[in-house]
């Protein structure tokens, strides 16, 4: 095997280009991502590169350790994710480079977390090879991706006539939506975020996460924030991530309201502005098991995007840890209300 020289910082220049000339490169390998993970309550970035003798770039990645329990059971409530596959060159060279990243990577994590897992942006391709190889196991894992070089009325026309026939109601209503991707827009996006997720019991990142993404990727143009209100009292509320004429869904809440929709005219609004704005894909951020029901899926599958199957990809570093977190998180959902919670 090539020898590689691992390191845990780039220059800023060849890192960003590396990550904008790489095919599946996106805003969750960038520094500014990273950035953002360091300002997050409760997350712990973890940055690697391999050099090649010649001291090129040959491979990277970028994950984020969340702790979602206190010490001292942070071991058991804690998760190495990559938000995006990791980036290698497609030569031999690359996957080599990738393997040492992979082995490097868990040797930091082994001791810290309960697993590592991969949530791909895109088709498989040789990093699913390595990934494998080092023991990661893949799980089919379902999304939605809308095209948006095509015109408004073929998106239009694309969604369920239910799903159009809810957003004209609620356009009719009165429902507005307005760029707030401010400081006010965060609160009130997080004070929504608050009260969705209660309601399905899922775990929600802190309120750094916005703060920090407002503050970093704001001021770069990778990041909106949209506010919907009716009679100006705020009803909805979504924050997307921009990247290489791409617009990622990243998270979104809205009040249950009947005969409203805020959840159809927020989503509409963002594919809609995103097509206005020159982005070519609308990627909606993951919609379950195809073996398990789930309503978010149920729910973005109206909007017409091309269903896609990219999978995840795990390793579990102590099964006996893991079966105890499973109990655990079994005995609180049963404690609470078993229809309601939902695995994050």
């Amino acid at each position: 095997m090539n020898k590689f020289t691992v390191v845990r910082t780039l220059d800023p220049k060849r890192w960003d280009e590396f990550v904008c000339r790489h095919p599946k490169g996106s805003i969750f390998h960038t520094r500014w991502m990273m950035e953002v993970y360091r300002g997050t309550v409760n997350y712990a970035p973890s940055f690697l590169a391999a050099l090649d003798p010649a001291g090129e770039v040959a491979a990277l990645l970028l994950s984020a350790r969340v702790q979602t329990l206190p010490d001292p059971l942070g071991r058991l409530g804690s998760r190495a994710l990559f938000y995006a596959e990791p980036l290698c060159r497609e030569d031999e060279v690359g996957q080599q480079a990738l393997t040492v990243l992979l082995r490097e990577h868990e040797a930091e994590m082994r001791d810290k977390t309960l697993f590592a897992e991969v949530r791909p942006l895109h088709a498989a391709g040789v990093e699913r090879t390595v990934l494998e190889r080092c023991g990661y196991q893949f799980e089919e894992y379902l999304n939605f991706l809308i095209d948006l070089t095509k015109p408004r009325d073929e998106l239009w026309r694309a969604m369920t006539n239910s799903c159009r026939a809810n957003i004209r109601r609620g356009l009719k209503r009165g429902v507005a939506i307005a760029d707030e991707t401010t400081e006010q827009g965060v609160e009130i996006l997080y004070d929504l975020l608050r009260a969705s997720y209660a309601r399905a019991q899922v775990p929600l990142a802190d309120k750094s996460l916005f703060r920090c993404g407002l503050e970093v990727l704001g001021p770069r143009d990778m990041l909106r924030v949209f506010i919907a209100r009716l009679d100006d009292k705020p009803i909805g509320a979504s924050v997307v991530l921009l990247f290489k004429q791409r617009v990622y869904e990243w998270y979104w809440g809205v009040q249950r309201m009947v005969s409203v929709y805020p959840a159809e005219v927020v989503t509409w609004h963002r594919i809609e502005w995103g097509q206005q704005h020159g982005y070519v894909l609308y990627d909606f951020g993951g919609a379950g098991s195809p073996y398990k029901p789930y309503g978010v899926r149920d729910f973005k599958r109206k909007f017409g995007g091309e269903r896609v199957n990219f999978g995840r990809y795990r390793k579990i570093y102590s099964p006996w840890r893991m079966a105890l977190a499973e109990k655990g998180y079994d005995i609180a959902r049963n404690l609470v209300n078993p229809k309601n919670w939902v695995r994050h």
